[in-house]
């Protein structure tokens, strides 16, 4: 491929940052002991994982997620929605940022390169935005785009586009970095540029093994094309 990709766009959890204790453990784990909860861990894990998935593809709002999640748990949640929607929000804020991020993003910013977001989430792009600032990187992203916020979420194209519309690049000069090969493939059904971080799939363009292998990859303007 030349260098033409105008645009980055990465996945959130998984690509730009982990978590050392994923948000739907780490809260069902402090609401059994909590509330001495008779439910053993993956029980209330898989409630969560469920009801989470459901907000994710829209059937019930984040509100309702919460509302179901306490209902299903029993009397002792009873009326605890802000309860746990506090714990949610403590747990999910508590990213880790990719070792390789500040360096790749940075680069490719300097280059000229868009660098965005698109995460599927219950929590809108300005909540991301805070994590982000609060890890000192808010201002590598240009755009986030949320699933909650646009009311589709990967690996329908639709997401994929909306990026694209937000941008004014289109989607064979803009690239998305996935660790799920289900996303990387929405993404390359919206006709973009595809990378593969710590996956395989045949649809994607690149396989990394790393983030900071991204820059290496011959699509990226030279820094001679920004100089002009």
């Amino acid at each position: 491929m030349s260098s033409t990709a105008q645009a980055l766009t990465l996945d959130g959890h998984g690509v730009v940052y982990y978590r050392e204790q994923e948000v739907p453990d780490a809260v069902s784990a402090h609401l059994i002991k909590r509330f001495s909860l008779s439910l053993d861990l993956e029980s209330v894990v898989s409630i969560y994982n469920a009801l989470q998935e459901e907000a994710f593809s829209h059937e019930i709002t984040y509100r309702e997620m919460l509302h179901r999640l306490c209902e299903a748990l029993g009397p002792r949640l009873n009326g605890k929605e802000s309860y746990v929607d506090s714990l949610i929000q403590r747990y999910s804020a508590a990213i880790v940022l990719d070792p390789d991020l500040k360096s790749l993003l940075s680069e490719l910013r300097r280059r000229g390169v868009v660098v965005g977001m698109i995460t599927n989430s219950i929590n809108p792009a300005g909540t991301k935005l805070t994590w982000l600032e609060s890890n000192g990187v808010a201002e590598l992203f240009d755009i986030i785009v949320s699933s909650v916020d646009e009311g589709c979420q990967k690996p329908d194209p639709e997401i994929y586009w909306r990026f694209v519309r937000k941008t004014g690049i289109p989607p064979a000069r803009t690239v998305f970095v996935g660790h799920d090969v289900k996303e990387v493939e929405g993404a390359k059904g919206a006709g973009m540029i595809t990378v593969c971080l710590r996956c395989n799939s045949p649809e994607a363009d690149y396989v990394v093994t790393k983030l900071g292998d991204v820059i290496g990859l011959s699509i990226w303007p030279k820094e001679k094309e920004v100089d002009g």
